[in-house]
């Protein structure tokens, strides 16, 4: 396990950096703006909100988790990624219609302020630190099945195309495992094109102009959208981002991340762009051994992905309509494949000497369910579930022991 740096080793980020590195965060970048990061315009649709609007969220959003991102990695020495809160994204569809961008922004900036505090609160930090690493790769591989099984579905629909990536992973895996998701993503690409599956459109490579926004604070909209946001920021990204962390060997403090995110979050909230948080599907494509094969220095994929990013978003709407190009099935296959590894070592990691204990699979199934008891995450209620089932079980390991004696 790799204890947390608040004043690590001096390192050469030059030096440390290996081409695995580079096309790691390259992959997560494309795989975050091809899924989640399209979601925004489901919301300025619903909303009536102008494509300018839609723009800059996404520019906020890639600039700032960009910073966030590279300040972390660079601060601890380990592979920490930023990305906005997909639960909130998801939550805003229905919640913001209706209530004035303004005050929506207003929204923003007083959520960032909490997820700040939250930080600062030590019981909740020394909480989030104290999750068993078995229940944390439990929780870990809950999230990355349903890549796996979108990937299979895809086949189901592209057979040639996806099986022609899935064939080109194990064969070059064989060779050059740290190489197998760049002949995935190449593959892929060609495959595309060969069978005749691209999307073509118009594409003018142009800088994104971001809409600062003047917040206006109500008690409306801090009801009804900061204190949600809130609350799934906490229990949909952060909770599951360091249980991702933990998984693969790396436990930063949370107070400096809840609070680095906090400062990121208030920076995009004026450019009209919600929570940014802890990254935690993406963050696995960063933190295994294809990104690196030294874990200490797998910080430098996180740091890539962090500079792609960035370059990403200062051109948001040229690399929104290139993801568009592809076919769905190839992204789907893509992020299915590239988190193969990371499935397989989570599972590993969530019944490895936890013989007859049904702590992970509860949180498995849990999870996978994709229940949301008042509005909050199924992430949260399968941690959570598992927790309780794990209490309960030492508990009783404990009486029985108790009554040997």
């Amino acid at each position: 396990m790799i204890a947390p740096a608040l004043t690590p080793a001096p390192r050469n980020f030059w030096r440390d950096t290996q081409s695995s590195a580079v096309l790691a965060g390259l992959i997560a970048v494309i795989i975050g703006w091809a899924g989640p990061n399209v979601l925004v315009y489901s919301v300025a649709q619903a909303a009536h909100l102008s494509d300018a609007t839609a723009m800059s969220w996404l520019w906020a959003h890639a600039i700032f988790t960009g910073l966030a991102g590279i300040f972390l990695s660079l601060r601890t020495r380990m592979p920490i990624l930023s990305t906005w809160s997909t639960p909130g994204i998801a939550f805003l569809v229905t919640a913001l219609p209706g209530i004035p961008f303004a005050e929506a922004v207003g929204a923003f900036v007083t959520s960032a302020v909490l997820v700040f505090i939250l930080g600062t609160f030590k019981p909740l930090t020394r909480a989030l630190g104290a999750i068993p690493p078995h229940l944390a790769a439990a929780l870990n591989a809950a999230i990355l099945l349903p890549f796996g099984f979108k990937a299979a579905q895809a086949f189901g629909v592209q057979p040639a195309l996806v099986g022609a990536m899935i064939v080109a992973y194990f064969v070059i895996r064989q060779v050059s495992p740290r190489w197998a998701v760049a002949a995935v993503l190449v593959v892929g690409v060609g495959a595309s094109a060969g069978l005749g599956l691209w999307h073509p459109a118009p594409i003018s490579f142009a800088l994104t102009q971001p809409q600062f926004v003047l917040p206006v604070f109500s008690l409306h909209a801090t009801v009804n959208l900061a204190l949600p946001l809130t609350l799934l920021a906490f229990t949909g990204q952060f909770v599951p981002g360091f249980g991702v962390l933990k998984t693969n060997g790396y436990e930063p403090a949370p107070g400096p991340v809840l609070r680095t995110c906090g400062v990121a979050s208030l920076g995009a909230a004026f450019a009209g762009c919600h929570n940014l948080t802890l990254g935690a599907l993406l963050a696995n494509i960063v933190s295994g051994p294809e990104a690196h094969p030294d874990a200490q220095k797998r910080y430098t994929a996180a740091i890539w992905a962090g500079g792609i990013n960035i370059c990403f978003g200062l051109f948001a709407g040229t690399f929104v309509h290139l993801m568009g190009i592809l076919p769905a099935e190839a992204l789907a296959a893509l992020a299915g494949i590239a988190l193969l590894g990371a499935m397989g070592s989570s599972l590993q990691g969530a019944f490895q000497g936890q013989s007859g204990s049904l702590a992970a699979p509860i949180i498995i199934l849990v999870t996978l369910s994709g229940i949301t008891p008042l509005g909050i995450g199924a992430a949260f209620w399968g941690i959570l579930a598992g927790l309780a089932v794990y209490a309960a079980e030492r508990r009783g390991v404990g009486k029985m022991v108790q009554a040997a004696k």
